[in-house]
């Protein structure tokens, strides 16, 4: 696959990779924990293009559990299988930007899509007229499918800040983390923090502040 590689060191620490877009390759099924891990994929498509994104969901044994949608129409609508009926308007209209980057997010009970960092859909499986969608998305889903009727996404990626280190910590190491996770940093015995103790991972998948460093003392 073809990927487009941004890499970032900070001043005080050492962080991997910032940004790691795929090329969308469709109908195959690509492991995604998105529990875990929200999706972000970005568009170019134009308002009233009628282009889609169609993200089926898997469970780890490859069961299919719905799909998400959103349509370019105008106004831009979605539909999420098993729970909504037929095309709904998103209840908060997208950034006008062409350029788009959307965040899809699930817990156990509900589905969040943000795009540009704004809010667009807050869906509680709960609120569904239909028997189906709370049990269809209890599940965990561990994969993700693009399929030939997707025309809309480009590129996607796990929605994480980077992975980064620190010698002279009590931890040393920090996996790459979802949006909203908050790192703190303790430096070991008779060492001293120089820059911030608490990171935070934002929308832009960036750590709030520069990794810091522990010093000797």
């Amino acid at each position: 696959m073809i990927r487009l590689l941004l890499f970032t060191a900070t001043l005080w620490g050492t962080a991997a990779v910032l940004t790691d877009w795929t090329v969308v390759e469709r109908d195959v099924k690509i492991p995604l924990d998105l529990e875990a891990t929200p999706l972000q994929v970005k568009t170019d498509s134009a308002l009233g293009s009628g282009e889609q994104i169609y993200v089926d969901m898997y469970d780890k044994d490859s069961n299919y559990i719905s799909v998400v949608t959103v349509w370019f129409s105008s106004p831009i609508q979605y539909g999420i299988d098993y729970c909504t009926t037929g095309w709904t308007d998103l209840p908060v209209q997208p950034p006008v930007e062409v350029e788009k980057i959307w965040t899809i997010t699930k817990t156990e009970t509900t589905l969040i899509i943000t795009c540009n960092n704004v809010e667009v859909v807050n869906y509680l499986f709960a609120d569904s007229s239909y028997s189906d969608c709370v049990p269809k998305w209890g599940g965990d889903v561990k994969k993700i499918y693009f399929s030939s009727v997707d025309t809309a996404s480009d590129f996607y990626r796990a929605a994480e800040c980077p992975a980064f280190s620190i010698e002279g910590s009590t931890q040393e190491s920090w996996t790459a983390s979802p949006i909203g996770t908050t790192a703190t940093i303790e430096c070991a015995a008779n060492h001293i923090l120089v820059g911030s103790a608490i990171l935070t991972c934002q929308q832009d998948l960036s750590w709030s502040n520069d990794v810091p460093q522990c010093i000797g003392k």
